[in-house]
């Protein structure tokens, strides 16, 4: 995960998003925020760490579950009843899956996905150090028995893609795919972003992958479309995927035609809160999302750990939970609902 802090000074940077999320007041959105959300993502004691992926398996009686990504290599099963309730239970690995990744030089894990047409689970790694490109990559995560609520992963196996050179052309130390997404037919790969210098650029691109013989279809360019960062992708359905643009804080929608060019395109400002404090914001950092059966939209927050605590004029009027789940660096979980 890689923040925007590059871009300005530090100081400067802090203080134009304060300032910033003071003054703007979006336009009116598709989607509307739930209540009761935002939440802290958390159950009892147990809560997620760096969180950076999130992908819907399914709605079962009054519950709906999710699996969950944090980019320091832990996996964890998110429940959700109707009543918005949390339940947390961690994903354990076998030896064979930490063997794997001990070669690593960070478990940096970016994006989670379900493909519920043949019930795979798939996650991206981002690769660090001077081994970045023989880590970084999209892997499919083998559960016990194929189950998912075994929370059990067997194994871990590199997707070995066609077009690698191309694919892979944009991909640095700690820049990699962080968003990902599966439809019916293909794969979506969502560049975080490439540099320019010490700047991010622009633009980024999205790669459309074959998913029966892994070839690259085609390489789309989001210039046209002002996304500066994809952090998180999510498939509505064959041909339309919904992603989270970080450094914006705007959830986008794109509509491909036939032959993946861009056929629509729409956008809506992601309403950052501090949780029971609808009117205080802090600093955020979105970098997932995923949609549920009932097509509502849920974002998690990456706390950016530099700017997570709000200052103390805003810490001052927050209730003590509040401010030991900051100064926890627990992550904070969005809902919106279509209008």
């Amino acid at each position: 995960m890689k923040k925007i802090v590059k871009i300005f000074p530090v100081y400067g940077l802090f203080f134009i998003i304060v300032i910033l999320a003071i003054a703007f007041s979006p336009d009116e959105p598709n989607y509307i925020l739930d209540n009761p959300y935002p939440k802290w993502l958390k159950s009892g004691e147990y809560f997620t760490d760096q969180t950076s992926g999130i992908c819907f398996i399914q709605k079962k009686d009054n519950t709906r579950y999710f699996l969950l990504a944090d980019d320091i290599g832990k996996i964890h099963l998110l429940e959700i009843d109707d009543n918005e309730n949390f339940f947390l239970r961690s994903v354990n690995f076998s030896e064979k899956v930490n063997q794997k990744l001990s070669k690593f030089e960070k478990w940096d894990f970016e994006e989670i996905v379900y493909d519920k047409f043949e019930n795979r689970v798939y996650i991206s790694i981002e690769g660090n150090g001077e081994n970045y490109l023989s880590e970084a990559g999209l892997y499919e995560l083998f559960f016990k028995n194929n189950d998912i609520f075994t929370y059990y992963i067997e194994d871990i196996k590199k997707i070995e893609f066609k077009n690698n050179n191309k694919i892979f052309e944009f991909v640095r130390s700690n820049i990699g795919f962080e968003g990902v997404c599966v439809d019916e037919n293909n794969f979506y790969l969502g560049l975080e972003g490439f540099e320019v210098g010490k700047l991010f650029a622009d633009s980024t691109y999205i790669y459309i992958i074959d998913k029966s013989n892994l070839v690259l279809k085609k390489r789309v360019s989001t210039k046209s479309l002002k996304i500066g960062t994809i952090c998180g992708l999510t498939s509505v359905k064959n041909n339309v995927i919904m992603g989270v643009d970080r450094n914006k804080q705007k959830i986008f929608k794109i509509v491909f035609d036939s032959k993946f060019n861009i056929r629509k395109f729409d956008e809506f400002d992601i309403t950052i809160q501090i949780p029971k404090y609808k009117k205080l914001q802090y600093v955020a950092a979105i970098e997932s999302i995923t949609i549920d059966n009932n097509g509502s939209i849920y974002c998690v927050d990456d706390p950016w750990k530099s700017f997570y605590i709000p200052p103390k004029i805003i810490l001052s009027k927050l209730d003590n939970e509040t401010q030991n789940n900051f100064q926890n660096y627990i992550p904070i979980i969005y809902k919106f609902n279509k209008k």
